[in-house]
């Protein structure tokens, strides 16, 4: 019996602590469950952002492909240059018409 008198005195006493250490930990539980809440939200957006990056860069050309295009890119290069030294001359006739035509103009009014 002298144990349930010891308890009866310390029951009191105990469950103020524990009330008191319920109500110390909940907010800080509460705010973790939010921060924890934020964070989870934000991780989902994140993930989301990544997998529609990961979409987008499925369509973009991987490394051969782009080398394929440079090359082709260089050899349309140089096939511009090839057709610019090839109407230089053209060029260079239409110009000596165009004065051929200024002259006889010129004469020919005069």
């Amino acid at each position: 019996m002298f144990v349930w008198e010891d308890l009866r005195a310390w029951a009191t006493p105990l469950l103020s602590l524990a009330a008191l250490v319920i109500s110390w930990i909940s907010p800080r539980s509460r705010a973790r469950q939010d921060l924890f809440e934020r964070l989870k939200d934000k991780v989902e957006k994140i993930d989301a952002r990544l997998s529609h990056v990961e979409v987008e860069i499925e369509h973009l050309p991987d490394k051969d492909v782009a080398h394929r295009l440079e090359m082709a890119i260089a050899r349309l290069d140089g096939r511009m240059e090839t057709l610019d030294e090839r109407l230089k001359p053209v060029a260079a006739m239409a110009g000596r018409l165009h004065e051929m035509a200024l002259e006889e103009a010129r004469h020919g009014r005069g």
